[in-house]
């Protein structure tokens, strides 16, 4: 006699009612057994107390998501920490992550890439802490040296996070989020497929809330100039940018 494990059907689980009305998780393993000369005998059912299992898993996933409730209190907090330094720019990372988010999900994309797009859309700007405030806020137009001191500001952010192991690529997607896939950006002149998809997004998003918003050596030049910038495909992915325009000419989407 012998059980044909190719026999077996899937394991399943479900739930049994004790007399005293409580209730235990159960995991059952149906087997069809055979005799030596393989005509079927019975079929065996092994019923298993699961209950020790479900409570450790239970546990490990109410840590997971205390630990990443703390991890993004620790990253929305750094994020008002480098707003305080430029008051002018104070929410833009917090619109731009919300915008990437809405392009993110208008994509499709899975529930782990749209959660790394915002929390890195968050904090994108964090580069920016190195930057010496009176540039950051300087009323007229940045000189080549001024402006070569904020284009580190992707690589930079990069260093301050790379040795956190964030459970997104974060650290990645910030050093990206000035590249474009015509191979344009900076700082590395990425394009094509090597640009991450959330680093694209964040791109489209950061461009459309910057150039629809004051800024102290400019006033806003609009949402439409926005979206029109985005849509004639310099640098940009196209995708990435129609999701946008969709999100505002179609879906009532506001900054």
């Amino acid at each position: 006699m012998e059980i044909m494990g190719d026999n077996s059907l899937p394991l399943h689980e479900r739930v049994f009612r004790r007399k005293d009305g409580s209730e235990i998780p159960v995991e059952i393993n149906i087997s069809l057994v055979r005799n030596e000369s393989g005509n079927p005998l019975y079929i065996q059912r092994i019923v298993r107390d699961i209950s020790a299992r479900k409570k450790y898993v239970a546990e490990l996933q109410n840590s997971a998501k205390k630990l990443r409730l703390a991890l993004e209190g620790v990253i929305k907090a750094v994020a008002a920490t480098i707003e305080q330094r430029d008051p002018y720019t104070a929410g833009h990372q917090k619109r731009v992550a919300d915008l990437a988010q809405a392009i993110a999900t208008e994509l499709s994309l899975s529930a782990d890439q749209i959660e790394a797009v915002y929390m890195a859309g968050v904090i994108h700007d964090i580069g920016k802490i190195s930057v010496p405030a009176e540039i950051l806020s300087k009323p007229g137009a940045l000189s080549d040296t001024e402006f070569a001191l904020i284009k580190l500001h992707a690589k930079i952010g990069y260093e301050i996070l790379k040795n956190i192991d964030f459970p997104w690529p974060i650290a990645e997607i910030i050093y990206q989020h000035h590249e474009r896939v015509d191979g344009t950006g900076y700082p590395r002149g990425l394009s094509g497929e090597a640009v991450l998809v959330e680093a694209r997004i964040l791109a489209v998003a950061d461009v459309v809330e910057a150039m629809a918003s004051h800024r102290p050596y400019r006033p806003s030049r609009g949402l439409d100039k926005a979206l029109l910038e985005i849509s004639k495909g310099d640098g940009f992915d196209r995708e990435v940018a129609a999701a946008c325009v969709r999100l505002f000419t179609e879906k009532g989407y506001r900054l």
